[in-house]
């Protein structure tokens, strides 16, 4: 691919809050060696958000970074995500979304990251939640890691440990991120309309550690994220959080697959022992929990496809899929 960057902001009636983040895109201070678009995804709107996003980058007079405007019509920030980048021009992808605004030097910080570091998959900052109230509520600090924001990491570096970073503004590699979709579709679709379903940014970052790659974090970069009022109140943050307990029962199996992968992935003795002991844990535990823990384990080792269906086979067909 050409070297450079693409940003991609996907947008759900998103016209109250573009105006804001495309200024923040339009005056990011890129050197004149790195290339960079700007490609915005409506996600089946039903407000002027294309309008509004068009409308905003006129401003600005940047004739040597390419605009373009995409309508994915399937709701689903996954859909929306997928489209954006089999569009990119670019070797390097940055997702921003549409109420995030981005520091000055963000696109050529993660572009010298992901430039310098080929081991690293994706690369991501800390998100500062911003509102128009006199303050943010008295438990938000307790909650904003749900809402991404705050630090993912004590300090920069890998966090390939921690399993994730925040999806808002997060780097990667073009063709990674299309590879790890290729045949493979999200099993997260993000939010859905008014849906607060989610999960599909840290899914991305599972299924780059089970392929072998590692997260960084920068705390040099840094972002805004814009919270409206209707985001602040009590409801909104308990549909939020529920989202992300339906989304947790399918992460939690690719935190499975990845720890299984290193236990076994170079030790045979030790998965072989895993399928001798495992079926006894299935039959003889009493807890609900460890039963499923010893069902997927079974799945994911098994030479055999077993579990049709389930969320564990298509993990592991997933992770046999990049092995080729």
């Amino acid at each position: 691919m050409i070297k450079g960057i693409t940003v991609l902001v996907c947008t759900y009636n998103g016209a109250s809050r573009l105006a804001k983040t495309i200024q923040h895109l339009a005056l990011q201070t890129v050197t004149a060696k790195i290339q960079w678009e700007l490609i915005v995804v409506d996600n089946a709107s039903k407000d002027d958000s294309a309008l509004v996003a068009q409308r905003e980058w006129d401003k600005y007079n940047l004739p040597n970074v390419p605009f373009t405007i995409l309508s994915e019509l399937r709701p689903g920030k996954s859909y929306a995500l997928d489209l954006g980048a089999a569009n990119a021009k670019f070797e390097y992808l940055l997702i921003c979304d549409d109420d995030n605004w981005l520091s000055p030097d963000y696109l050529e910080k993660v572009y010298e990251i992901l430039d310098n570091r080929p081991e690293v998959g994706a690369v991501g900052g800390q998100g500062i939640a911003v509102c128009d109230l006199p303050a943010l509520p008295d438990w938000f600090a307790e909650y904003e890691e749900g809402y991404a924001c705050g630090k993912p990491a004590k300090q920069s570096g890998l966090v390939t440990d921690k399993g994730y970073l925040w999806g808002a503004g997060l780097g990667t590699r073009t063709a990674l991120y299309l590879k790890m979709y290729a045949g493979f579709p999200s099993l997260l679709t993000g939010r859905l309309g008014k849906q607060l379903t989610a999960g599909e940014d840290a899914e991305y970052c599972k299924r780059l550690i089970l392929a072998g790659y590692q997260l960084y974090y920068d705390e040099q970069l840094s972002f805004e994220h814009y919270m409206p009022e209707n985001r602040l109140q009590s409801e909104y943050r308990v549909q939020l959080f529920n989202g992300f307990k339906e989304s947790n029962q399918i992460l939690r199996r690719y935190d499975l697959a990845n720890t299984l992968k290193q236990k076994c992935e170079k030790h045979l003795l030790t998965k072989i022992r895993l399928l001798l002991v495992t079926p006894f844990r299935l039959l003889f535990t009493s807890s609900t929990e460890k039963k499923e823990k010893a069902a997927d384990t079974l799945i994911f080792l098994s030479p055999i496809d077993i579990g049709k269906n389930s969320v564990m086979l298509k993990i592991k067909t997933f992770y046999q899929g990049i092995r080729r």
